[in-house]
């Protein structure tokens, strides 16, 4: 009996997308349906940072420094992502 799994994932800079998850055995043959959503929100980090690329008139404003453990404000970034796709 076929079994199904659902993720979510993004597509990554170069076009690929991982899935990545125990229920795959190696070497196991799979079907791949790919939905698309209509109007996709950029939210992983690596795709805000690209769509950002072509508004720095200095490539070096677009690195962020953190320290280690250091915690994320959450509505903060969510507000800055918000703003971001404005």
């Amino acid at each position: 009996m076929a079994q199904t799994i659902r993720k979510t994932t993004f597509v990554q800079s170069d076009r690929t997308i991982k899935i990545d998850t125990p229920q795959l055995p190696q070497g196991a043959k799979v079907e791949v349906i790919i939905i698309l959503e209509d109007t996709p929100q950029t939210s992983s980090a690596e795709a805000l940072a690209i769509e950002r690329l072509p508004k720095l008139e200095n490539a070096n404003e677009l690195i962020t420094l953190m320290e280690v453990n250091q915690e994320i404000d959450e509505d903060e970034l969510k507000q800055w992502i918000s703003d971001e796709q404005s």
